[in-house]
């Protein structure tokens, strides 16, 4: 659609329209950092691919306040990075730093196991992302040694940090999901594929 604004320029506006095959309305909105709607109501599971800190002005109570707080690059199971940074708060960052240190520079390479969930806030239920307590690559580990164990077969050998992704498998995510934007359509890649309940 063109419109001549009487300068003798042509302003140009384009839209498109996409069915982003998004379960929740909350995802056709822009968003800077990965919101719980993103998981489509799933567990994911990704690698950190680096920590940053994120510093940004917001406006509390009719004031301009700073606030600062650790920022997720994560990678899918591919080493792909998500195009969507996950803004940690305080809770998701003491869980991280329980399973691996309260350096974050050693968190880099490490697996987090992210899930919907709610919270109360000021007297209101919202919802959040939280992350599992739990190494998803050891959840995987026992997982097979249980299988095993069930069917008479030997305990796979331990192996080494960062080999575990190569044993699960991927999820099934919409090709327009948000969180891996260069996927080709009906590819499963975006997770690491532990889904799980809620705790």
């Amino acid at each position: 659609m063109a419109s001549n604004n009487g300068n003798g320029r042509d302003n140009k506006f384009e839209s498109r329209e996409e069915d982003i095959g998004a379960s929740d309305y909350r995802a056709f909105f822009d968003s800077s950092v990965l919101r719980v709607w993103h998981l489509d109501g799933k567990e994911r599971v990704f690698r950190i691919g680096e920590v940053r800190r994120l510093t940004a002005e917001i406006g509390v109570g009719g004031k301009r306040e700073v606030k600062r707080q650790p920022l997720l690059r994560l990678q899918n199971n591919k080493g792909q990075d998500v195009p969507l940074p996950l803004a940690l708060n305080k809770t998701n960052a003491k869980t991280i730093a329980g399973l691996y240190g309260n350096d974050p520079r050693k968190w880099v390479g490490r697996l987090v196991a992210l899930y919907p969930t709610t919270t109360e806030v000021g007297g209101r239920t919202e919802d959040c992302i939280r992350i599992r307590n739990e190494d998803p690559a050891k959840r995987a580990r026992k997982g097979k040694a249980a299988d095993k164990a069930a069917t008479g077969t030997a305990a796979a050998p331990e192996r080494e940090p960062g080999d575990d992704h190569e044993d699960i498998e991927p999820v099934h995510v919409p090709p327009s999901d948000p969180l891996d934007h260069e996927r080709a359509p009906g590819s499963s890649d975006l997770g690491y594929g532990i889904d799980g309940e809620a705790e």
